[in-house]
């Protein structure tokens, strides 16, 4: 293609006029980005991850730790809001924090209550109207028509990409050029497909029309090329018409694959997650990817929710007894069989758990074997402790 418009640039004049009609004017087809299917797909598998995680209260000081757990299990883990349980909660909740840049629920009692982050306001008191708290939360409410006032302790705040801490940005936000850059192409390519064209049409004629006869006949053309319907582009006698080749497909594919590499590492998730790269996509996931998928982008995600459930729903004194929020799901639980059975098998084995520590993680009945309460050593042939009278009775060594 290159080299056919050089040629035509630097070829003789000669006693004709070519004159070429960009494709697709007046009939590409604007593609919204946010409509992108990668981007989609990425805040999708990283909902259903936050969605499956299971919250609990941890402290050195038990008895704080299982009265916070008696009062928020219900509220976090099984129904969060009257009608919604907790796993379409969650999702909820991530779905917005990305696609939208945040994500507000009303603490009302044990009750969390979605709010839609569109109709949140939130505003920066420095004339001090409410003492010392500094950020103030106005709703817009729908239903009801009411505009409402909340203190920040009243309201959980999941940010995403904030730049001061106050107000987070949507993922689209922040990397806007790349999907905007995607959706152009991919207007251009279905533009293409409607109009019947795929390049640059040249109108070559053996006469000197004159400026206005020319750009009466471009129009003409153009006109033409708006027709969705139309298939062929009439001219009269002694004119032809010949398509330089726009090889837009080949470019379309190049910038696709790049956007799919940024928007996925954006996003923090390997390439094989969404099915792109080299090999057979998710079946050539490895144990290592998961968990360093897990690692590096959903356990951040985990200590941000935490870190705001610890300020919101925790009472003074369970904060000063050391109380925080934390996932108590098993760290396994992402894992595939074969590798779960492998770290397990190593876990009991090196006597970091028992037995029936693993069968649980397992979801397995616990065994009643009395050794299987006993944590093991020498690669699972005996009890720690064994020989010098100190069994290792429970899940922990001794001492510790």
């Amino acid at each position: 293609m290159f080299e056919k418009i050089k040629a035509l640039l630097r070829g003789p004049v000669t006693k004709h006029y070519q004159h070429p009609i960009a494709f697709g004017r007046g009939s590409t087809i604007r593609v919204d980005a946010h409509g992108d299917l990668t981007y989609a797909t990425c805040i999708e598998i990283i909902s259903k991850y936050m969605a499956q995680i299971k919250w609990g209260v941890y402290s050195k000081d038990n008895v704080e730790a299982k009265r916070a757990v008696s009062r928020c299990n219900r509220m976090l883990n099984f129904q969060p809001c009257d009608g919604i349980n907790a796993y379409d909660f969650w999702r909820n909740m991530e779905q917005q924090r990305l696609a939208k840049g945040n994500a507000f629920a009303y603490i009302r009692g044990n009750k969390l209550i979605p709010l839609q982050p569109e109709r949140m306001t939130i505003f920066w008191d420095n004339a001090g109207l409410f003492a010392e708290k500094r950020i103030i939360y106005q709703y817009s409410d729908e239903v009801s028509q009411q505009t409402l006032t909340f203190l920040p302790e009243e309201i959980l705040h999941f940010k995403a990409y904030s730049a001061n801490g106050i107000v987070g940005r949507s993922a689209f936000d922040v990397m806007v050029e790349t999907l905007k850059a995607n959706a152009e192409v991919e207007g251009a390519m279905r533009g293409a497909v409607k109009s019947g064209v795929s390049g640059t049409i040249v109108v070559e004629f053996t006469a000197d029309l004159g400026e206005q006869k020319k750009k009466a006949l471009q129009e003409k053309v153009m006109e033409r090329l708006k027709d969705s319907e139309s298939k062929f582009l009439l001219l009269p006698p002694g004119m032809k018409a010949e398509v330089l080749g726009n090889d837009i497909r080949a470019y379309h594919e190049t910038l696709k694959n790049a956007n799919i590499e940024a928007i996925t590492a954006f996003f923090g998730i390997p390439l094989a997650m969404v099915n792109k790269g080299t090999g057979a996509g998710t079946a050539t996931f490895s144990t290592n990817q998961l968990t360093q998928f897990y690692n590096t982008t959903v356990q951040p995600i985990i200590c941000h929710y935490a870190a705001e459930m610890n300020v919101k729903l925790l009472t003074t004194g369970e904060q000063l007894a050391g109380c925080y929020f934390d996932s108590s799901n098993d760290a396994f639980e992402f894992l595939d069989a074969h590798a779960k059975a492998s770290v397990l098998t190593s876990y009991v084995g090196g006597g970091v758990l028992t037995p029936n520590e693993a069968r649980t993680s397992l979801k397995y009945p616990r065994s009643n074997d009395p050794q299987a309460d006993k944590l093991n050593f020498r690669g699972g042939s005996g009890a720690i402790g064994d020989g010098a009278g100190t069994g290792g009775e429970g899940g922990r060594p001794n001492g510790s």
